[in-house]
């Protein structure tokens, strides 16, 4: 009992034992930190496929959601499903159902009346979970996503290092406390945010590993330089690797809409008037008057009510006026 209660880390003055528990924290983290590695890291990547399958990418890229998104697309391609603004409906003259995969069929009974872009991948991602599987199993067996065995082994050693911390903090704080030192605060705040901090960092969820994030990013580069060459026109691969704004400014743009729709449009409205301004002292009065694009009016100048305008590369100049029926800062106001 006395030797627990006297002995070098019992008896190590405070500071100096602080200065022990902060090399000991930082070790078992920094060991910790390596033996959670990624055990692909090192592995050669997998050679291209001369026919990639959409499908797999897809999942690799985005899970199910990946996947449901190619579902929809390839309905609306078919002619069973058409898209309006931010609605996907059954097509009023699609071809016999009797054509489609099982999993088509599916999202294509379950969206039996119009709705949103996206509730109808919501509707869409529950349908492909069982048809996901198969592509999880595969990209496994590939070790392209992160293991569930491996997940497991990252949080036992974090176990492992977070009982250490506590293990060293909490006998020092429990002999501080016997001897009627309270100054411990400190020591508490080191054990308790490095444990934190450790199991947080190995139970983080990773769904690709090392060597799937590297095989994503192959493909994409790949892909990419083939599509600026109009090589690659197979659709649903492009979607599958660069997600529904590759198929903006294309034929199937208004299925890239459905999904972005408002913001782009207001941010794109905003940026073409950012170019006009009224300066500092300057007035656009009121009524119906207005300063379009490339437009300006100059410190000191004023574009009077009524139905005056400053039209697209007009100015008024610093001192000048035009003032109400004008016709126009571009017409009364010349240099």
């Amino acid at each position: 009992m006395d030797a627990l209660l006297h002995n070098f880390v019992a008896d190590m003055y405070g500071p100096n034992f602080l200065l022990l528990y902060g090399i000991v924290i930082i070790a078992t983290l920094l060991l910790c930190g390596r033996l959670v590695q990624d055990p692909t890291k090192n592995r050669p990547l997998p050679l291209i496929p001369a026919e990639p399958d959409p499908y797999k990418i897809a999942y690799l890229r985005s899970q199910a959601t990946g996947i449901a998104h190619l579902v929809l697309f390839n309905l609306i391609q078919q002619g069973y499903l058409q898209v309006s603004k931010q609605i996907i409906s059954k097509a009023p003259n699609h071809p016999e159902i009797s054509n489609l995969q099982p999993v088509e069929r599916q999202v294509f009974e379950k969206i039996s009346e119009p709705a949103t872009a996206k509730t109808s991948l919501w509707l869409a991602t529950q349908c492909v979970q069982l048809f996901c599987k198969a592509y999880q199993e595969k990209l496994y067996d590939e070790q392209l996503l992160y293991g569930a065995k491996w997940q497991e082994k990252n949080i036992n050693v974090g176990l492992i290092g977070a009982m250490l911390i506590f293990s060293l903090g909490g006998y020092k704080l429990l002999i501080a406390l016997g001897k009627g030192h309270h100054n411990v605060g400190f020591l508490i705040i080191m054990g308790v945010s490095s444990i934190i901090y450790l199991l947080w960092y190995v139970s983080q969820h990773k769904f690709l590993s090392h060597l799937g994030k590297r095989y994503l990013q192959q493909l994409q580069t790949t892909f990419n330089k083939l599509r600026e060459t109009s090589i690659v026109n197979n659709n649903l691969l492009v979607l599958a690797l660069f997600g529904v704004e590759s198929l903006a400014g294309t034929t199937y743009d208004a299925y890239y809409k459905a999904f972005l729709p408002p913001a782009y449009s207001t941010t794109s409205s905003r940026s073409s008037s950012s170019s006009s301004s009224c300066s500092s002292g300057s007035s656009c009065g009121g009524g119906s008057s207005s300063c379009s694009s490339g437009s300006s009016c100059s410190s000191g100048s004023s574009c009077g009510g009524g139905s005056s305008s400053c039209s697209s590369g007009s100015s008024c100049s610093s001192g000048s006026s035009c003032g109400s029926g004008c016709g126009g800062c571009g017409g009364g106001c010349g240099g």
